[in-house]
């Protein structure tokens, strides 16, 4: 993992945690959040496409599609957890192969 990914899910952790405290709310910070979020992901993705989860296309655009609910946090979260994972995965192949 290059160090600019590993900043990227370091970042992540810092949104997700403020998020976690706003995201019931009607305070309009979370919206600023979810969108930093959301270019994270991307650039992770347009560093390392191979490490895009399964229909990544897709629940990206239904997570900017809802960005004001709750399921689409909980969804951009799944999708750093699994672009992790796959970025792990890659890494090890990369060391073993």
């Amino acid at each position: 993992m290059s160090l600019s990914n590993q900043r990227y899910l370091d970042e992540w952790e810092i949104i997700r945690e403020e998020l976690l405290g706003l995201i019931r709310t009607k305070n309009t910070k979370k919206f600023g959040l979810m969108r930093k979020g959301i270019d994270l992901l991307v650039s992770i993705h347009d560093e390392i496409p191979e490490a895009a989860p399964l229909n990544y296309t897709d629940r990206l655009k239904f997570i900017e599609s809802n960005i004001e609910r709750h399921v689409a946090f909980v969804q951009l979260d799944e999708l750093f957890k699994e672009s992790k994972k796959k970025i792990a995965r890659i890494r090890a192949q990369n060391k073993s192969g």
